[in-house]
């Protein structure tokens, strides 16, 4: 018996140890592409990268575990979800405003907004109107050229 819980602690102690940190997967992996934080209580960023290190896309919305999709996601203060979008990328950086766009299903309601150095598709649910919480999830899509061209409701073919 005692070896068995010396096993068993051992084999605890082991796993613990061999786990593999940021920094390691850093060192196996190189620099990581994309990268989530906290930005708030309830409010995460996911920013993914171009080669260069500076960000191609960023996506403001509430935490999930990775590869755990919820039906019903928790909604957002608005407010809050401003102050992250300036600190992502501050008004003054967006560059003039080329073409904005509203659609609304429900209480559903989508705002894009074509800046010359970025793009902002901000998600919201509105039939609470009396809620400060209304924000689903915010895209930032980054016109760099090193970053992939997105395809946007703004994009014309020529015929």
């Amino acid at each position: 018996m005692v070896r068995i819980i010396a096993g068993c602690l051992l084999l605890t102690v082991g796993s613990v140890v061999l786990m593999t940190n940021s920094q390691e997967f850093r060192t196996l992996y190189g620099e990581p592409d994309l990268e989530r934080y906290i930005a708030r209580p309830g409010i995460s960023v996911t920013i993914e990268y171009g080669s260069d290190h500076l960000p191609c896309n960023a996506m403001i919305e509430p935490p999930q575990r990775l590869g755990y999709t919820q039906e019903q996601v928790p909604l957002m203060p608005s407010d809050t979800v401003t102050e992250v979008l300036e600190e992502i990328v501050a008004v003054a950086t967006r560059g003039k405003e080329l073409n904005t766009i509203l659609t609304q299903s429900g209480c559903n309601k989508v705002h894009m907004t074509d800046y010359e150095n970025v793009f902002i598709m901000r998600s919201t649910h509105t039939c609470d109107s009396l809620s400060h919480d209304q924000d689903a999830r915010t895209i930032i899509t980054f016109k760099r050229d090193i970053c992939p061209k997105p395809e946007t409701a703004f994009t014309v073919t020529p015929p």
